[in-house]
């Protein structure tokens, strides 16, 4: 046995294999998600509406961006779960070491944001597709797609992965500080609770202000994506770092 030597590519790649047929109900809880945010957008995402004397009209707005933010919020559990005890103590029953854990993990929080957001993108147009038995849209408009609107299609598929890849990895950066010690098991909850209370006052709470202008009023579609990377690393390789720094099997 000890002539056997295994490569960290193939260790990586079986705990990835096993945590996708190990994990596949958080796929059912995603499914559940988006058909409650899907039902809640059948009410429409807003309206409009004019006339004149001889004429009215009332203009509805429908939309996945419940679904989207749904999904960016199953993500960020999702990330959470994956670095709780129970989830990491399966990684034991592999040779392996903690760096093939973060990396298998790493791959499974890019598939899951992945599948999230084909889905999530979708949902606009099964929306649609239900609201015409229900008779709630009388006239559909729409732009037939071109070389240039493929392009938009394109990055609008790239930006949605990137927004939720952000919170795959905040999420897996979170479950690492809960981690780390009971006390942020404590902070956490009450700084989300406080965030929440305080969402009309985003403008005087600076620091998530901040964090919000740095990717939404970003126009470079590459700066975009650098921002997104950037992120992405710092946290990730924060939550290696700090795994390493634990206990063994803690």
């Amino acid at each position: 046995m000890s002539l056997n030597k295994v490569a960290l590519e193939q260790v990586v790649r079986n705990q990835f294999i096993h945590k996708i047929s190990a994990y596949s109900g958080v796929f059912i809880s995603l499914i559940i998600l988006q058909l409650i945010a899907m039902m809640f957008s059948l009410n429409g995402v807003g309206m409009s509406s004019g006339g004149s004397d001889f004429i009215s009209y009332n203009l509805h707005y429908y939309s996945g961006n419940l679904v989207f933010v749904f999904t960016m919020l199953w993500v960020f559990i999702v990330s959470i779960i994956i670095t709780s005890k129970a989830y990491r103590d399966e990684d034991f029953s592999f040779v392996s070491n903690r760096l093939s854990s973060d990396l298998s993990n790493f791959l499974f929080i890019i598939l899951v944001s992945a599948i999230g957001t084909a889905t999530a993108l979708l949902s606009g147009y099964l929306i649609k597709i239900i609201l015409i038995p229900l008779q709630k849209i009388d006239m559909f408009y729409y732009s037939p797609i071109s070389m240039n609107m493929a392009s938009y299609v394109f990055v609008g598929i790239l930006t949605a992965f990137c927004y939720i890849f952000v919170c795959g990895a905040a999420g897996y950066f979170v479950g690492t500080l809960l981690r780390l010690s009971s006390l942020f098991k404590i902070l956490v909850p009450v700084v989300f609770v406080a965030y929440t209370f305080l969402g009309g006052m985003i403008s005087e709470v600076s620091g998530l202000a901040t964090v919000v202008e740095f990717f939404y009023f970003e126009s470079s579609l590459l700066t975009f994506v650098l921002k997104t990377a950037l992120t992405v690393a710092i946290l990730l390789g924060s939550s290696v770092l700090i795994f390493n720094r634990m206990e063994v099997r803690q």
